[in-house]
């Protein structure tokens, strides 16, 4: 069917997107394991993203997004939590920016409403990207 083999092409292309931004940025990509619950984790001292290994395609990208957030602004983990919790918004909304076109939000929530669950399966992202992009658009106007 000609509609999957455009989804399948357009979301190889937004990976490959991705990849070539962390390239540019002298960032390695690898897969592997992480311990805990982390999809993905940011190395600054290697300049190194991990991903973990057989992430579902959505869940996957936004981790990739979320981990170029943090090489993007030099993150390094904080013990402090307000820090860590600014650093973690921060990675968000750059992976929010990557990932979502203020066209491509506005057409979703047409569709769908503010539900972010339906706006993000509409634009393959999470939830969680999708408020982030809202929150930082919201915040400029």
């Amino acid at each position: 069917m000609r509609t999957s083999q455009i989804t399948t092409t357009s979301r190889r292309t937004e990976v490959q997107r991705l990849y070539e931004i962390a390239a540019a940025a002298g960032i390695f990509i690898v897969e592997g394991d992480i311990p805990g619950n982390e999809s993905a984790r940011y190395y600054h001292s290697h300049r190194c993203i991990v991903l973990r290994a057989g992430m579902p395609y959505v869940e996957s990208l936004c981790a990739l997004g979320h981990e170029l957030g943090h090489a993007h602004h030099g993150h390094v983990c904080r013990p402090e939590l307000d820090a860590r919790a600014r650093q973690e918004r921060q990675a968000d909304e750059y992976a929010a920016e990557l990932l979502i076109t203020a066209a491509d939000y506005r057409l979703a929530e047409k569709l769908w409403g503010p539900h972010d669950g339906a706006i993000g399966h509409h634009l393959d992202v999470t939830p969680r990207i999708v408020r982030a992009w809202r929150e930082l658009h919201s915040r400029r106007n």
